[in-house]
């Protein structure tokens, strides 16, 4: 009797362990990694901008569904857990115990509070209300919390709610531009009626703001994507978000590998890291610096990751095209007559409309007679006497040219570079511009050597970009 009774207490002492050990489990905060895909996953679920779910989680607790003590994060005012949803000012039904302790089910009862606010059809539209647009959510994000004076900003112009959102947005997601406040919105038109300090709004108003954002972290698996350029450089990192890196340029299109994005465990980041693929690249790169493109930027045959770059670049500002089936002819050998044709491009040439082609070999000039006409009366092309349209482009001619139609964007050199075969130049002077200028650095220099389409497009890349 006395082995049963004794048995019976150490079960039952299991017992009350086991479920203190549980209820502990049930009130420690989750990984913030963690928080972050599960708002990512019901942001993607909701069609809403993860930048700004994780942004709103952030401000109301830092990501956490609990206190130290173990106790559910509440505010003063009734907001409960990770978003601090407050029941009582929300028109839809929620198992309040479960907002405490559900960290999950919390995500998602604010992300589905986000969504109905953006769906409220007396609050104002802004842009094309478009849900992918960052600043298309200002009036959602501001009814979050509340249309209350305090969110006024033509009252509190450094204090509102929906102010803080969006820097958090442009700090924690690393957006930011030239000025020194990222996201602008124009003046609003709100008022209010006797004594009640709710926000009121006049009906049919719309307002635009001077740029509009796209979400970063809302591309899906085989989406283009570039590198947009913002840093320059950017790393990419091979294995895991925290491998070895290696740089990629600016404009270098890549494919998004896989669709579920990696979540730093800091949670002073909301960026996210995408698995990529570029013509060598293989690895994470983060959202912020990513923008969306399109296959036009992507040739099959770019032969390396800096000159798809290089054609990226050129391709998205209308400087060149490929063939039909997808190639740029990148190893082929680049006529003279398509020089005109970029060179015009990219410098929108004039001449006269009375300007005739002076060189001898005028008759020759059969396909971009337009181009080669302009080149000519730039002194671009014709400078021997002949156009020769048909010939190859050699490295010798592509310094004297480049030189001439990008004089503004080199730096005069204050060195003269010996080339190995410093004595078969006879333009040493445009040969020297573009080694000093890293635009070729190559030496010897092979001045008769012809250069190919790819590498004339990599050198203006590299006049124009780096």
């Amino acid at each position: 009797m006395r082995r049963l009774m004794m048995a019976a207490v150490v079960c039952t002492a299991l017992f009350c362990l086991m479920t203190a050990n549980a209820s502990a489990a049930e009130t420690v905060n989750p990984p913030v990694d963690e928080v972050k895909e599960k708002a990512v996953d019901v942001a993607h679920d909701l069609d809403i901008p993860p930048e700004i779910l994780k942004a709103i989680a952030a401000h109301e607790s830092n990501y956490r569904q609990f206190d130290d003590d173990g106790t559910p994060h509440t505010s003063p005012d009734g907001g409960i857990g990770i978003m601090q949803v407050t029941p009582d000012n929300i028109d839809m039904q929620v198992d309040r115990e479960r907002l405490k302790t559900d960290w999950k089910y919390n995500i998602n009862i604010g992300a589905q509070v986000l969504l109905n606010k953006w769906n409220l059809r007396y609050l104002p539209d802004i842009n094309q209300h478009e849900k992918s647009v960052l600043e298309d959510w200002y009036f959602a994000i501001m009814a979050y919390n509340g249309l209350a004076k305090t969110n006024d900003p033509a009252i509190n112009s450094d204090d509102t709610y929906q102010q803080e959102i969006y820097q958090r947005i442009e700090q924690a997601s690393l957006l930011y531009g030239k000025n020194e406040t990222y996201f602008e919105f124009p003046k609003f038109d709100i008022r209010y009626e006797h004594e009640d300090e709710t926000m009121k709004f006049p009906a049919g108003k719309h307002y635009k703001t001077s740029h509009k954002t796209t979400s970063k972290q809302q591309y899906n698996a085989g989406d283009v994507v570039y590198i947009d350029g913002k840093d320059g450089y950017v790393n990419i990192h091979s294995g895991s978000i925290t491998g070895e890196t290696t740089r990629l340029w600016p404009y270098t299109p890549l494919t998004i590998d896989t669709s579920d994005p990696i979540e730093s465990s800091n949670p002073a980041n909301d960026f996210t890291y995408y698995k990529v693929k570029g013509v060598q690249a293989d690895g994470y790169v983060a959202s912020a610096y990513l923008q969306l493109g399109n296959e036009n930027m992507v040739f099959s045959d770019p032969i390396d990751d800096k000159r798809a770059a290089a054609l990226a670049y050129a391709s998205m500002n209308g400087y060149i095209k490929g063939y039909d089936n997808g190639r740029f002819g990148s190893n082929e050998p680049l006529k003279r007559e398509h020089v005109a044709v970029i060179l015009d491009q990219i410098l929108d040439l004039d001449a006269p409309d009375d300007y005739d082609i002076k060189a001898s070999d005028a008759d020759a000039v059969k396909l971009y007679r337009e181009q080669l006409r302009k080149a000519e009366y730039q002194g671009l092309l014709g400078g021997g006497g002949k156009l020769r349209p048909n010939e190859y482009f050699t490295r010798a001619q592509m310094a004297q040219v480049m030189n001439d139609a990008f004089d503004s964007y080199y730096d005069e050199p204050e060195s003269m570079h010996s080339f190995e075969d410093q004595d078969k130049l006879w333009n040493p002077g445009p040969v020297n511009t573009m080694y000093y200028n890293n635009v070729t650095i190559a030496d010897p220099f092979n001045p008769e050597e012809n250069i190919t389409r790819s590498q004339f497009v990599l050198f203006i890349y590299r006049t124009m970009v780096l």
